[in-house]
């Protein structure tokens, strides 16, 4: 009788237990990232007596969670592609908006301007208003190429800040995960699980799979390892090797740009990981910030480069528009009382084609003086149209891409190569999300929690609680017939 007394009790204590684990999950319904537990138990070790073998009940061998690592893996690289396509998506999105060219106040329609105004003044060489709206729309020009340069120059910087911030929070997240790796080792000593911590830990790995390519394991030593794919070891066990940011010079940069911030490991300053990272935001922030914006640097200096030298070209070979002394051969002065005669350029001249759209400018004599803007090939000939005829022209002259384009037609290709990365990160973002929400629903399938399950099992727990109790009561009237036959 004693032993099923036992019996009843063992029963009643996996059923007080299943009941906790059940009323432990509709609690928990609604908690992010929660996987639902389940009781697991087995029979007790069975007794030999009077010759029988005979049962001496249930116990609890443990809580588990319900979690399907490889949906776990899934789910993290789900979030990983969604958020590099999602942070490309609205970077790329920022880069085509600098361009403006669709809704007339682009670079095209200011330099189409400015070569409609030379076609003006080749019609009307002598008229100064001409020539001051010539003046103007060139300075247009060189505000709108420095507008776009300072405007790609920004967003690199803002890219920079948004890293620092992300590594910030990477760093808070690896931290945690450090700090429950060490209290997990120390509640699982007797080899149960810790089912919430591990539910914390995995919500944070999820989180730092916003951020990069994650791999997680366990070393020989049943550590658990967080691996950044192709950068390295992030936390191991309770340890955690942070990550950091440095400026460094235009050479050392991977984006051209003097002070531009490279990713470092805190103990390893001198060697930059920037661009060993694969997936999640801080890989899409650094490939927009070092191949598409570097690339549309580059290619607006290049405009801006050959766009000057070939107006001045020209412009060099007329003489200003205004009456020109000549000695007896009938030759013009390299100078008169206002300055050069000839050889006059009409923008700055760009030493370099790096941050050529930044230094585009007038040169120093058209902005001083308008009758140094040359209209005439020969000196002394009011009516000679033919410098101004000739900038006109390069409108339509290819001398871009090694002679394959015109500067409209080169300029607008970069325009078009935004737009296509853009349209194409924009379905590739649509895709991923379509995809992340696959890996939420079957994670939710096979660990989230019913709550019309839960309250099945409620039930069924319930009763065999009560039925447990009733064992035992039984047991306890048995007791009491044996004690009151021997009164």
């Amino acid at each position: 009788m004693s032993n099923l007394l036992n019996i009843g009790k063992t029963g009643l204590d996996a059923s007080k237990k299943s009941l906790e684990t059940t009323g432990h999950n509709i609690s928990n319904a609604n908690t992010e990232g929660y996987s639902r537990q389940r009781v697991h138990q087995t029979t007790n070790t069975p007794i030999n007596k009077s010759g029988l073998i005979a049962g001496t009940g249930a116990r609890v061998v443990s809580v588990n969670r319900v979690h399907d690592q490889f949906i776990e893996k899934q789910l993290s690289s789900s979030i990983t592609n969604n958020e590099f396509h999602k942070t490309r998506s609205d970077q790329l999105a920022q880069v085509e908006n600098v361009f403006n060219e669709l809704d007339q106040e682009g670079l095209n329609h200011v330099l189409n301007r400015f070569y409609n105004s030379f076609r003006d003044l080749a019609n009307q060489p002598e008229n100064e208003t001409i020539r001051s709206v010539v003046r103007d729309n060139a300075a247009l020009v060189a505000k709108d190429f420095r507008r776009i340069r300072e405007t790609l120059d920004e967003q690199s910087r803002m890219i920079d800040k948004q890293v620092t911030v992300e590594l910030e929070d990477v760093n808070v997240l690896i931290g945690r995960v450090a700090r429950l790796n060490n209290e997990i080792a120390r509640l699982e000593i007797g080899l149960n699980e810790a089912p919430d911590l591990r539910d914390q830990r995995d919500t944070i790995i999820r989180s730092l799979s916003e951020s990069f390519n994650i791999h997680t394991y366990h070393d020989e030593k049943n550590r658990y390892v967080v691996f950044a794919k192709g950068v390295g070891t992030l936390v191991t066990g309770a340890e955690v090797q942070e990550l950091a940011v440095k400026p460094m010079s235009r050479g050392e940069s991977l984006n051209n740009m003097d002070g531009s911030l490279e990713i470092v490991f805190k103990n390893k300053p001198g060697f930059p990981i920037t661009d060993k990272f694969t997936g999640g935001r801080i890989a899409a922030l650094t490939k927009t910030r070092n191949d598409d914006i570097r690339e549309m640097q580059d290619k607006i200096d290049n405009i801006a480069y050959e766009f000057a030298n070939s107006v001045n070209a020209i412009h060099r070979r007329g003489f200003a528009n205004r009456p020109l002394q000549t000695n007896e051969f009938g030759e013009v002065a390299a100078t008169d009382r206002r300055g050069a005669t000839s050889g006059l350029n009409f923008f700055r001249e760009p030493t370099d084609r790096y941050n050529a759209a930044m230094m585009l400018d007038l040169s120093v004599e058209v902005k001083s003086d308008l009758s140094n803007i040359a209209t005439a090939l020969a000196p002394n000939s009011p009516g000679d149209n033919r410098i101004a005829l000739g900038i006109s022209k390069l409108q339509h002259e290819r001398f871009m891409a090694d002679g394959t384009a015109t500067l409209e037609e080169d300029y607008l290709q970069m325009v078009g190569t935004v737009g296509i990365e853009a349209g194409k990160a924009n379905f590739d973002r649509e895709q991923s999300e379509g995809l992340l929400a696959q890996a939420v629903n079957m994670k939710e399938r096979v660990s989230g929690v019913s709550i019309d399950e839960e309250t099945a099992n409620m039930v069924r727990y319930q009763h065999a609680y009560d039925a447990s109790a009733k064992v035992m009561k039984t047991a306890d009237e048995m007791f009491k017939t044996v004690l009151n036959i021997m009164r």
